[in-house]
């Protein structure tokens, strides 16, 4: 049976969208072995992995995005991105995170869900992409390393992950871990797929790209504001920067995939050792919706996130053959 690696890119709430794909691979029995993250892919590899599968039709957090209620969806908001509006901005940083609140949020206070996750890890290997901003180098963690035991020492450790996975400045502060600074994997590789092309237990990839956006639209959009919207048009403005950061590179990075491809094709090999890691020709299938906003906050579209998901559940349904 062809086992597969995921890869679930960051981009805001289009995260729900992974969301979809991984259900719709579970429905179909497809085993996922790998599954490398960053950003809001966090998030939602965190809720799957936490999936009670046997009793349970969705993930938690997912159950509540379909209720769409309001305590649901301040909830989800809450949980997905695990932060709250300072009451005295400082002007570095728009939210602070509660470590121990957003633990609990993330239900990682509960027993039976920690007994989950264990299962899920001992079968699953999940690396969370970050940024070492400090060292300026991109640093992946293992979380299956980090949670061998699910202690409490081990758990602060993996929120201390968890939230440098997710951690976009200015909206965040910069995390520290061993004294150095860390933000998101996004910023240097906002499809961490490098990790799942060297195990060799992976035979394909599905990586999710959110890169098919219509940035032209959207800079038109912002130019043509009337200057009475200054507030709100600079707060678009700053999102759509911080997203070109985050997701342009990804071109880049399919490039890489399909180069490695290539070059070990015509090299007549199917693996190559470099630096000590070796690179497995893998086919990649890439799931790419289009023009889906990355921070539709709850009140601005009270229903993209439900909408997010049938999408991805559709897609990545058509994408694969069932088991």
């Amino acid at each position: 049976m062809t086992r597969y690696g995921f890869v679930a890119s960051g981009g805001g709430y289009r995260s729900f969208y992974s969301a979809g794909a991984l259900v719709a691979l579970q429905r179909r029995g497809v085993p996922v072995v790998h599954i490398a993250s960053t950003s809001s892919g966090n998030n939602i590899t965190l809720d799957y992995l936490l999936w009670d599968k046997g009793t349970e039709e969705l993930p938690p957090v997912l159950t509540r995005t379909m209720r769409l209620g309001v305590k649901d969806i301040f909830h989800v908001f809450s949980n997905f991105l695990g932060l709250r509006p300072q009451l005295l901005p400082t002007g570095s940083h728009l939210f602070t995170v509660d470590k121990d609140s957003c633990r609990k949020a993330l239900l990682l206070d509960d027993p039976k869900r920690r007994a989950v996750l264990a299962d899920a890890l001992g079968k699953v290997r999940w690396d969370i992409a970050t940024t070492n901003l400090t060292k300026r180098t991109k640093q992946l963690f293992s979380v299956n390393e980090i949670l061998r035991t699910l202690d409490e020492g081990a758990i602060s450790r993996f929120m201390d992950v968890f939230l440098a996975g997710i951690t976009t400045i200015p909206y965040f502060k910069a995390i520290t871990i061993d004294g150095d600074y860390f933000i998101e994997g996004g910023y240097l590789d906002n499809t961490p797929m490098a990790s799942i092309f060297q195990n060799p237990e992976v035979d394909e990839i599905i990586a999710v790209d959110f890169t098919d956006y219509d940035y032209h639209a959207e800079l038109e959009k912002v130019y043509r504001s009337s200057v009475f919207t200054l507030p709100l048009t600079g707060i678009d403005t700053h999102l759509l920067v911080s997203d070109l950061q985050l997701t342009l590179p990804n071109k880049r990075i399919f490039a890489g995939a399909e180069l490695v491809n290539r070059m070990l094709e015509a090299m007549g090999k199917n693996s190559i050792e470099l630096d000590g890691r070796t690179w497995t020709r893998k086919k990649v299938h890439v799931l790419r919706p289009k023009n889906l906003e990355s921070m539709t906050i709850s009140l601005k579209d009270a229903t993209a996130q439900k909408r997010y998901f049938e999408l991805g559940l559709e897609q990545a349904a058509a994408l694969l053959p069932a088991a």
